[in-house]
């Protein structure tokens, strides 16, 4: 069974009483139950996964769903079904595409004004700038205001050298963390354990955040926010589960 195309309000009526777990019959791997049906992606390819951690993680999800199927409510789900079905026969363009985030990316852009936000850029980011040098061997120029700065090419190259080891559900969950943070430096750094999703989230949306302690509540921009930690919890989700021995 997979996500067909969605009724009204994105929603399809549930079909299925229970999701479940199990060792798939054709070779190594995890797959998904929904009743005695073997759970496949949107374009119908089959879901076999290497963590079953991983495939508890889509489990649950299936298993929240009450009345409805609601495919916005299944962030893990959708993740990775949009690797398998959309990223899996061009990683290397995926890849090429996540490495030029390095080029631009958001730690390296800060304000001058105003100066109590530029010094928590400056407090909050520097560090991360310092591990991406130390570590990744990818030293960045920073500028302020909203001149373009180019950046060595070596260390956009270095930025670039751990994505090329990675399948498509880890380029996935990366590719999504750099959307939700506008950094590759930060995705990076929650890929190699030096950040949790919620971190990044947090060090990416400074601005967001002291404008709102500044000016006070903003629907729009919170729901925003909250949409970026939800990106960013469930690409987390993804690689905690791959990086276990199940």
């Amino acid at each position: 069974m997979q996500i067909g195309s969605s009724g009204e309000a994105g929603k399809i009526r549930k079909f299925y009483k229970k999701a479940t777990v199990e060792a798939c019959t054709d070779g190594p791997g995890w797959r998904v139950m929904l009743d005695s049906h073997e759970l496949k992606t949107t374009a119908k390819h089959d879901l076999h996964l290497s963590s079953r951690s991983l495939a508890e993680a889509l489990a649950r999800e299936w298993n929240a769903q009450e009345r409805d199927v609601i495919p916005q409510t299944m962030p893990v789900t959708q993740l990775v079904f949009t690797g398998l079905d959309n990223f899996a026969g061009s990683l290397d363009e995926i890849r090429e595409e996540t490495a030029q985030y390095g080029e631009t990316d958001l730690l390296c852009y800060r304000v001058t004004e105003p100066r109590a936000l530029a010094a928590i850029q400056d407090e909050q980011w520097q560090p991360l700038l310092d591990w991406a040098a130390k570590q990744l061997d990818a030293p960045l120029t920073v500028t302020r205001g909203i001149m373009a700065v180019t950046q060595p090419r070596q260390s956009v190259a270095a930025l670039r050298r751990p994505l090329e080891r990675l399948d498509a559900l880890h380029i996935t969950a990366l590719r999504t963390l750099v959307g939700a943070t506008g950094s590759l430096v930060l995705a990076l750094a929650v890929y190699f354990g030096r950040l949790s999703p919620g971190q990044a989230v947090e060090l990416a949306t400074v601005e967001e955040r002291f404008q709102l302690e500044t000016w006070g509540a903003d629907e729009e921009l919170e729901a925003t926010l909250a949409g970026k930690q939800e990106d960013a919890e469930a690409a987390g989700i993804i690689l905690s589960a791959l990086s276990r021995r199940d």
